[in-house]
């Protein structure tokens, strides 16, 4: 399988980014920075012309991940030869193995007739060193589906992380891309579930492995974990979980999910970090602009 990447950049650590593209791109034909208004650019760029197969798209300003995912993915797949995609954040490691452990695993798994939407790698922690579980939703449960040491059998999944994750261009055409009008948060869920809605499923592969960190801090409360956002994320998964309860590909019973665990995890989470009324500021104000299909990029709230 011939695949390109895309690597989103914004304020990259140049050293991060550096490891990244260096382990990637002798596994892949094209790497695309698709670069959100980094202040660093001109380091971007000078670090791009060491590769003979790394581009830029300048973009000027942060317009949001989605944006920056579906520019890159046109590029890419401009090239008529190139069959799938793999997305990247700028601070993801990947395995030395990853890209051809997903291509692998993917010609593997069409060859037997099985229909495959996306692939995605097992996810670790550099905090904890310990694997992200794989979302399974089943019913009205999230199921967390943990890989069997050994076994490298690939396990069905309801959703994937962007980073990492393989799209193949059959994929892509049916689906289409990422909603760039959320911006950020709640992006590869959706787009998951809309491959599902069209047919085309998700997979983990256990033996394809890459280092991940989701939010800035990990709450751990009542056995569970929640990550720790800015209030400014606060605002957009807050707002862009309406989103999802009003969408009708969106199965009723995630809904309901979706509806109990973002109202009683805020108000837990607010019991347990500083700042509560800003929070709880950014948090209303995304429920409010999701009812009233307001999406987009906002500004900082003013203070008040």
């Amino acid at each position: 399988m011939l695949i390109g990447a895309v690597i989103v950049t914004y304020n990259p650590q140049i050293e991060v980014l550096k490891g990244l593209i260096g382990s990637i791109t002798g596994s892949v034909k094209t790497v695309v920075l698709s670069d959100n208004g980094s202040n660093n650019i001109s380091v971007i760029r000078t670090l791009a012309a060491a590769y003979v197969n790394v581009t830029i798209i300048e973009l000027n300003d942060n317009l949001g991940i989605g944006y920056a995912q579906n520019r890159g993915i046109e590029a890419v797949f401009a090239d008529p030869g190139i069959e799938g995609v793999l997305l990247f954040d700028h601070d993801s490691q990947p395995s030395p193995d990853m890209v051809s452990v997903l291509g692998n695993a993917y010609e593997e798994m069409t060859g037997k007739g099985t229909v495959v939407g996306a692939l995605g790698p097992v996810y670790m922690d550099p905090r904890t060193e310990n694997n992200y579980p794989i979302s399974v939703f089943s019913g009205f449960k999230l199921i967390k589906k943990y890989p069997i040491p050994g076994d490298n059998t690939p396990i069905a999944a309801s959703f994937l992380i962007a980073s990492g994750s393989l799209i193949p261009r059959k994929t892509y055409e049916k689906v289409g891309g990422m909603r760039e009008d959320f911006f950020i948060d709640y992006i590869d869920i959706e787009w998951s579930f809309r491959a599902t809605h069209h047919g085309l499923p998700s997979f983990a592969i256990p033996n394809a492995k890459m280092v991940h960190q989701v939010g800035d801090n990990r709450l751990k409360m009542f056995g569970r974990e929640i990550s720790i956002h800015s209030p400014l994320r606060r605002y957009y998964l807050a707002r862009n979980s309406v989103f999802m309860v009003k969408t009708g590909y969106i199965d009723w019973r995630y809904k309901v999910r979706e509806v109990f665990y973002s109202v009683s995890r805020v108000f837990i989470f607010l019991l347990f970090v500083d700042k509560r009324m800003t929070y709880l500021r950014y948090i209303i104000k995304g429920w409010n602009d999701g009812f009233k299909g307001k999406y987009g990029k906002i500004d900082v709230l003013p203070r008040g």
